[in-house]
């Protein structure tokens, strides 16, 4: 974009050369399709792929579909690319006039075109270094945000180069990897079976799976990668043994990142820096390795076989029962998070980032965090409205829960400042209270045993909080709420929703972050809500002067309006004890009046609707009473009627059956009463 500022027509004839190399890799799945240009690329999408293309137009006009459609991971992919290339090829053949526009839509496109014209470029190492950086930081301050603990050690795979090269001597050493000509090195699986070990033991059914080899290797897989000269042996095989080994040392490519070792330039493999590290840090035996869950093959099977063939016998100790060096103890593999049936990535273009999420608005890093928590962390979580609903209940309720009993703490230690005692009672509801307490502390402990089920344990709090509010609303005794509540805002801050000192009650909020204001408004708040409270009982005790009516609606207004924009809440009690004063966040209060406003305009448009329904019911009754019951039947259906209007003959002259005049009797009947009442109701 600096060399090219606006959207000239070299950048446009670039642009359509970019998308005709993404289209040909990417879409062109029958050879005919090979070289379809933006101008056909419509009618061929409608034509071949129609169904995605509706699927992408539905999701781009935000109307959302009538039902879910899920796909799996290749089909999600396939339409992935397809959007891309339909927004690229819009501004390819309608460049908007400003050219971040154009970028936006076609940098999908352009990068891999314009990297394959620069493949071979040297860059300097900082290039690398800076990029590396920018995101490492970039992924620290995101999971700072997220109340995430920073790690104990940080390790960098080009701060550990030479112990890369070392671990990998050591494996060629004991005859658990081999060069290759152009500098490599690999693995040697049959050479690690043939001494007895095991390989591909967290998946085993995946072994040999090239296209899961292929995604996990990337351009390691390649056994021709190299485009250096090598230099130090030319008597070794040209290719690996096995398209199973895997890269344990690759020979550098022109233009990529490079180190000296015994092979020649090169950069360790994917699998390898891990285990290189990992030993660094923690030695030969780990107790817990975790990653998601689409890690397990091949990265960390390939982790575990490197691994356990260079510790093998070091010293003769952790061997398991077959006499070979067992180097992890559990493996936890995450799920992942899904959209749509399809695992959020960047590959797919479905992700959204922690960033992205939280400056969208109405997500906070606590509610990012309820929303795994709700979720197993092995199965997965499908993210869908229901779940963003759940964990937004969830929160309601346990900040609610927290602002009540805080507010009660705070009115008892007034209370206790002038010279009141509080009570401390301990009866039947005590005791149940007390129960649920323990009952809680055992469920949540089992929950969490049960392979860190914290679903359940969300569950266990909610349940808690319930029997904890009806104990309040039947006494006003605090000793076991307290206890309750101090708790539950230690389970919280255990589980990363905040880092408030687990002595004190409840967790941060915007409120709370004030508490300094707070502690200082308090008195003034105490003073005017005291005073609210004398002139509303006296207003309530005299409801027929129309003062008293000016007076409850000027405190109602304080109460719903003016305090509430300040963050404050009072919540009116019986005629005995004052209103209860709450801090609560200016926002929720606000939201909270414009739903109760929301529903008393939704009732009052439901009366109006009814009312207007009922006028019209009386004026259609009134315009049927109007007619007079002697005229009522006077029409072609019947010849002839008798004095009162009734029917004697058909049009055809017959009589008029018995049964058939008794039945018109009664309808005549009715209209004569409604007549008579309409002719009343007009006098």
């Amino acid at each position: 974009m600096e060399q090219n500022p606006s959207v000239t027509p070299e950048v446009l004839a670039t642009a359509e050369k970019a998308w005709g190399a993404y289209f040909n890799k990417n879409a062109a799945l029958d050879p005919q399709d090979v070289g379809t240009t933006p101008t056909q690329f419509a009618k061929w999408s409608e034509e071949k792929h129609a169904i995605l293309m509706e699927l992408i137009a539905m999701e781009a006009s935000k109307l959302g579909l009538q039902e879910e459609v899920i796909l799996d991971e290749e089909q999600a992919k396939f339409k992935m690319h397809l959007n891309t290339l339909l927004v690229a090829s819009r501004v390819i053949l309608s460049p908007p006039s400003a050219a971040d526009e154009f970028y936006a839509a076609t940098t999908s496109v352009l990068l891999p075109y314009l990297d394959s014209l620069h493949k071979n470029r040297d860059f300097e190492p900082a290039v690398f270094s800076k990029l590396s950086s920018y995101w490492e930081r970039h992924f620290n301050e995101d999971m700072a945000t997220l109340n995430v603990l920073p790690p104990t050690v940080v390790t960098r795979v080009s701060e550990f180069i030479p112990e890369n090269v070392a671990f990998v001597e050591k494996l060629v050493q004991k005859g658990f990897a081999y060069a290759t000509a152009d500098g490599s090195v690999y693995f040697d699986i049959g050479a690690y079976e043939a001494a007895g070990h095991s390989y591909a033991k967290l998946q085993p059914w995946n072994r040999g799976d090239e296209s899961l080899i292929a995604d996990g290797e990337g351009a390691l897989a390649s056994s021709k990668a190299s485009t250096l000269p090598n230099t130090v042996n030319t008597f070794l095989p040209e290719t690996k043994k096995s398209n199973n080994d895997f890269a344990l040392w690759k020979a550098s490519k022109a233009g990529e990142p490079s180190w000296e070792s015994p092979w020649g330039k090169g950069r360790p493999g994917w699998h390898i820096e891990c285990s290189v590290m990992c030993s660094a840090v923690l030695g030969e035996q780990i107790d817990i390795h975790s990653g998601g869950v689409d890690l397990a093959f091949p990265h960390h099977d390939n982790e575990i076989a490197q691994s356990e063939a260079y510790w093998d016998c070091a010293d003769g100790k952790c061997a398991t029962a077959d006499g070979k060096h067992q180097w992890i103890n559990y493996f936890l593999h995450m799920g992942h998070l899904q959209i749509h049936g399809s695992k959020m990535s960047k590959s797919l273009k479905n992700f959204v980032s922690v960033r992205d999420a939280l400056q969208r608005g109405g997500w906070t890093p606590r509610s990012l965090r309820i929303v795994f928590l709700l979720g197993g962390w092995k199965e997965g979580i499908e993210v869908r409205e229901g779940v963003l609903a759940e964990a937004k209940r969830w929160e309601a309720v346990v900040n609610m829960f927290f602002t009540n009993v805080k507010a009660l703490m705070t009115e008892e230690e007034l209370a206790e400042a002038s010279g009141k005692s509080a009570p401390q009672p301990y009866g039947v509801l005590e005791q149940s209270l007390a129960e649920n307490l323990d009952d809680a502390r055992r469920k949540l402990d089992l929950a969490l045993c049960d392979s860190f089920n914290t679903a359940e344990a969300m569950d266990v709090i909610l349940e808690l909080i319930t029997a904890t509010n009806i104990y309040m609303r039947s006494t006003s005794s605090l000793a076991f709420v307290k206890e309750a509540a101090r708790w539950i805002t230690r389970i919280t801050a255990i589980f990363g929703l905040d880092s408030i000192p687990a002595s004190t009650v409840g967790w941060t909020t915007e409120a709370t972050t004030a508490a300094n204001a707070e502690e200082a408004a308090t008195p003034y708040i105490r003073l005017l809500s005291s005073f609210r409270d004398r002139v509303r009982t006296i207003a309530i005790a005299d409801p027929s002067s129309p003062s008293s009516k000016e007076i409850l609606f000027l405190c109602d207004r304080l109460r719903d309006i003016e305090l509430a924009d300040l963050g404050v809440s009072l919540d009116d009690r019986d005629a005995s004890r004052p209103a209860l004063v709450k801090f609560v966040p200016a926002e929720e209060l606000r939201a909270a009046r414009e739903e109760k406003e929301r529903k008393f305009a939704e009732k009052d448009a439901k009366k109006e609707e009814t009312r207007k329904m009922r006028e019209e019911e009386e004026r259609r009754k009134d315009e049927a009473a109007k007619v007079d019951p002697t005229t009522m039947f006077k029409t072609p259906e019947w010849s002839e009627w008798d004095a009162d209007g009734m029917p004697r003959k058909d049009a055809k002259g017959e009589e008029v059956t018995k049964s058939r005049t008794k039945a018109l009797r009664k309808v005549w009947e009715r209209q004569k009463k409604a007549h008579e009442a309409w002719k009343a109701k007009q006098a």
